[in-house]
């Protein structure tokens, strides 16, 4: 009774895990690509590095800024210059992040309108002194969401709120220190309000062969105004969405081709079945008259291979991927312990160097979504997967029925798929349950050891 209860949790607890880690890393993967906008992760970041920049420096000037999105034209970029100041309305004030924006921003940063509108182009050519509010903003500052209309004082000057948006934190802005501005207000009027704004993130929209040299044409276009590239940091957002997004690809990798793997033997086990029946018929009779006492056993292994082979084809479709390799790791020889060590060595010295460096707020996400990416993987395949196997495995030991084991592993995954945690919404799509079902089946119908002896026993049988 102990076993069985023990396998039970064994088992729930890995399924739980498996199909919550699938599915969560597929909602922060989500919630990162809505993040940054109708864009999505088709775009480059140019974030000022004033680890390498003097204070002085640091930044792009409004002329140098016209001068770049000339440069990119025809396809479009976002400014982003921030600045921290006192929110003021009557006798109350509020410590901001204030963003001076373009209107391009809203198509590279999520912004979830609740009242009003977004910064507009023509606010940005008239210099216009208006402000975009966070809801708990407008919260602290007036205790309602009704604010369009009214005034507020940012670095002593009275700006008008045209609009208000939510910034719900969810898991993945929680992890990357939120990463919302407060406030949004023309780029044009934070240079007119601020002297020493700077404009110091840059999303440019990828070009169609920007996977491949994004970065180069970022500093091209850099160079082109007079610009030092090596001022800056230049983040290709296609790359870290294919290489984010390889967790999911390869925990359902791992699930089927362990899947796979069991498959196999299962094919291996019918074949051994026939071979052991023909055997023993082949002892007192001919061919003939062995495959025609054996007809029934054939036709149903036949017919089992041939499912199992279907299956296990149809699985290889389903999880099959091209991993991605950035080609600065891949060495000119297979075996090269000296070009991992120096590997190695640059990467720790990239951490070091990174120690002065203030990222902007899509490499905050981005880094977020990698370390939610990573953590997740672990969980389902290092703590799911071993879990669920070893509890199929003592239910099989206790001689647990299939048919008992199959219902309560059905009972188990709509319980599963139930889960909403952390404030992040939990999505399974049918392929992720297509994979792990195999999984799961395949495993019970593998550890039962009554299945091993059925073929042999029908020979045994005829015998």
């Amino acid at each position: 009774m102990l076993r069985s209860r023990l396998a039970d949790w064994m088992v729930f607890v890995g399924v739980l895990l498996t199909l919550a880690s699938v599915g969560l890393l597929s909602s922060v993967l989500a919630d990162w690509e809505h993040a940054n906008g109708s864009r999505r992760m088709q775009k480059l970041t140019v974030n000022v590095d004033r680890s390498a920049a003097s204070s002085g420096s640091a930044g792009l000037e409004l002329k140098e800024a016209e001068q770049l999105a000339n440069k990119w034209s025809p396809l479009p970029i976002a400014l982003s210059a921030k600045g921290q100041t006192g929110a003021v309305f009557g006798n109350v004030t509020l410590n901001s992040d204030v963003f001076g924006v373009n209107a391009n921003y809203r198509d590279f940063a999520e912004l979830k309108m609740k009242t009003g509108t977004s910064i507009l182009q023509t606010s940005v050519a008239e210099h216009s002194r208006v402000a975009v509010i966070s809801a708990q903003v407008a919260d602290k500052l007036f205790r309602s969401a009704q604010v369009v209309g009214k005034t507020i004082e940012l670095y002593g000057v009275p700006f008008t709120i045209i609009g208000v948006y939510d910034n719900n934190v969810s898991l993945l802005r929680h992890m990357s220190d939120d990463g919302v501005p407060d406030v949004l207000i023309p780029v044009t009027a934070m240079f007119d309000v601020n002297r020493d704004a700077r404009i110091d993130t840059v999303q440019l929209a990828a070009k169609p062969d920007a996977a491949i040299r994004g970065e180069a044409q970022a500093k091209d276009a850099l160079r082109a105004i007079g610009a030092n590239p090596s001022l800056y940091r230049i983040e290709n957002d296609l790359l870290a969405h294919v290489r984010i997004t390889q967790w999911r690809a390869l925990l359902l990798f791992a699930c089927g081709a362990i899947a796979l793997l069991l498959l196999l033997r299962l094919i291996f086990r019918q074949c051994v079945a026939v071979y052991a029946s023909l055997r023993r018929k082949l002892s007192t009779h001919d061919w003939p008259d062995a495959i025609r006492d054996e007809r029934r056993l054939l036709l149903k292994c036949s017919f089992a291979v041939l499912a199992m082979a279907a299956c296990a084809a149809g699985l290889w479709e389903l999880i099959r991927f091209r991993p991605y390799i950035p080609l600065d790791w891949i060495p000119e020889q297979i075996i090269d312990v000296s070009f991992y060590m120096e590997k190695l060595r640059s990467l720790w010295q990239q951490q070091a160097a990174q120690s002065g460096y203030v990222p902007s707020p899509h490499e905050l996400l981005a880094g977020a979504a990698g370390q939610l990416a990573g953590g997740l993987f672990f969980t389902g395949a290092v703590l799911g997967l071993p879990l669920f196997l070893l509890g199929v495995r003592l239910w099989a030991m206790g001689r647990m029925s299939v048919s008992v084991q199959l219902q309560r592993l059905f009972l188990y995954m709509p319980v599963t798929a139930a889960a909403r945690w952390a404030g992040t919404d939990y999505r399974i799509d049918p392929l992720e349950y297509a994979v792990f079902c195999v999984l799961f089946i395949v495993a019970i119908f593998h550890s039962d050891k009554k299945l091993k002896g059925v073929k042999y026993s029908h020979a045994e049988y005829h015998s």
